[in-house]
């Protein structure tokens, strides 16, 4: 108050009562009353006035929320599957499963490519490449995502361009993996110039591409053992495959697909995967790449990221859209296998009747499928 009534100028307090008239009295609308000495002391001059009202009773809570609301996704639909066990039961090895240089060999009891037992005393012994001898599981996975991601909005561009290449060094040793960044160079300039045979075009070739496509699906009451039926109809020639365990949604279903891009007219979504088949080329076959999409159940996954983008194509080209010319389907890219038979792609074409069926089974799970 007393900065508010005289600034900086010093002011003793028997001043103050003078200082606030001299304030006050230009204005006729105010009234200055001085206080008591009994006033001062824990009273104010605001008084109740009579009794206050009665509160209303409270009002009865009758509402009613959805408790079984949450929010599903590929990862956790798959997430209850069995570790270690195939659509075969043969064992196999955890796709979160960490092994170094020195590991990095056959599964125990396993043959390339899932095709039969072989004597764990004869370790596998890798190609070559640098790719094939390169450390398994997640970490590694997740790495090598990461920077292609970040080459997605560089336009792929790492095997012409000295300056990206200086930053994928520089990438390589903040992450940890200096001692391998010669590996992953070479690796990643192989799959950037590899073309995909499905699209007829490297990834450095492609316009625009999108990595990272978001998308949300409201559900109201997603059943898996419906979509699991489904995909076992329209996916992977019918191939035995692990059951998806039983869960209704009630809430969203969400997702991320690794990369999306047009060409020549056609949409297409790509998913990069660094599993591990065998120690060369060779064990890269589509028998053995396909016994891998149902062993992990990415068919069902491709069917998911495939609607996503048949909606967004659908609100985005409206009445011009024809899924049937345009969406071209889903990329299963195995990075291992980019010198093998087929570069290490498998297609899972875009079924127009499996879309369909599930826009309904997220729509409303009473309606009927085929």
């Amino acid at each position: 108050m007393g900065y508010l009534l005289c600034g900086s100028e010093k002011m003793h307090e028997d001043g103050l009562s003078a200082r606030i008239a001299a304030v006050v009295e230009p204005c006729a609308d105010i009234v200055l009353i001085a206080a008591t000495a009994t006033e001062r002391v824990g009273r104010t001059l605001l008084q109740v006035r009579g009794a206050p009202s009665a509160l209303r009773d409270p009002a009865v809570y009758a509402a009613q929320f959805e408790r079984r609301w949450s929010i599903g996704s590929f990862s956790a639909m798959v997430r209850a599957l069995s570790p270690g066990q195939s659509a075969s039961g043969v064992a196999t090895a955890r796709d979160d499963e960490v092994l170094d240089l020195a590991d990095a060999q056959m599964p125990p009891n396993r043959a390339p490519g899932g095709l039969g037992p072989v004597s764990p005393a004869i370790p596998a012994v890798p190609d070559s490449q640098p790719w094939h001898g390169f450390p398994r599981g997640a970490l590694p996975g997740n790495f090598m995502h990461d920077q292609l991601e970040w080459l997605a909005g560089e336009g792929f561009a790492i095997g012409e361009s000295p300056e990206l290449q200086q930053q994928l060094l520089r990438r390589c040793e903040r992450d940890g993996w200096g001692h391998r960044a010669p590996d992953v160079l070479a690796w990643l300039v192989q799959i950037t110039r590899t073309p995909l045979p499905p699209v007829g075009a490297a990834l450095s070739a492609l316009r625009n591409p999108l990595p990272e496509m978001e998308f949300w699906f409201p559900s109201d009451g997603f059943v898996s053992s419906q979509a699991d039926a489904l995909c076992r109809t329209h996916l992977l020639g019918g191939r035995e495959r692990p059951t998806l365990p039983e869960r209704e949604l009630q809430g969203m279903l969400m997702g991320f697909a690794d990369l999306v891009f047009e060409h020549d007219g056609q949409y297409w979504v790509l998913d990069y995967k660094s599993n591990y088949l065998g120690p060369g080329d060779a064990d890269y076959t589509p028998e053995n790449i396909e016994a891998a999409m149902a062993e992990h159940r990415y068919d069902l996954q491709a069917a998911l990221y495939l609607l996503a983008l048949h909606r967004l194509l659908q609100a985005r080209l409206g009445d011009g859209y024809d899924p049937t010319v345009q969406l071209g389907g889903a990329v299963y890219y195995f990075l291992r296998g980019l010198q093998g038979p087929t570069s290490g792609c498998y297609v899972v074409p875009a079924d127009p009747e499996l879309l369909a069926a599930l826009d309904r089974l997220l729509r409303s799970p009473e309606e009927t499928f085929t």
